[in-house]
């Protein structure tokens, strides 16, 4: 189950292209950082679930999806601006799961491998070169593990049925309650 996930996450990295550069920053709200304007204001209309989403959506698309920040660890990537999202409607978090002893309660290991793999994608924010910006998703508009997020961005090149990555060029991260 694990190792979808990591596929996914892998992909993430090759598609990327990440350079060898091991920068690692975290951002916490700063107006300065440069995923600031990465922050929407209100949610985007009509989001689709992810599991919809990875049905139908082709590389160069622009979409518009929502899910939570949910998978195997990491979910945020320290450094990088990319992150592992699920569909909350196909995937059960550990934390929603009674009297589970998972160490991580974003983790969705108890869930069928191959529903693993039609529920979840990756998302990153790159830089003009097309490689991810070299600061962490952890605090940007209040991301975090299990945050509600609304994201709009486009279906990345060499996305497939196995692996989906989205550029996101804006995210919305919902109150929680």
């Amino acid at each position: 189950m694990k190792k979808t996930i990591l596929l996914t996450l892998g992909l993430a990295l090759t598609l990327t292209s990440c350079s060898e550069d091991k920068e690692t920053t975290t951002t916490e709200n700063n107006d300065n950082s440069p995923l600031a304007g990465i922050v929407l204001s209100s949610a985007p209309d009509k989001p689709l679930d992810i599991a919809v989403l990875r049905k139908t959506a082709k590389p160069g698309e622009t979409v518009t999806f929502i899910g939570e920040v949910i998978g195997s660890d990491p979910v945020l990537m320290d450094g990088r601006a990319i992150m592992i999202m699920g569909d909350p409607k196909k995937l059960t978090a550990c934390n929603k799961k009674p009297d589970d002893e998972c160490e991580r309660p974003w983790d969705v290991c108890c869930d069928d491998p191959d529903v693993i793999t039609a529920s979840i994608l990756t998302v990153q924010v790159v830089d003009d070169a097309g490689k991810p910006v070299k600061a962490g998703l952890r605090g940007v508009g209040g991301v975090k593990e299990l945050s509600t997020v609304t994201v709009t961005g486009e279906v990345a090149k060499g996305s497939n049925e196995s692996n989906m990555l989205i550029n996101a060029t804006g995210i919305f991260v919902h109150p929680q309650s």
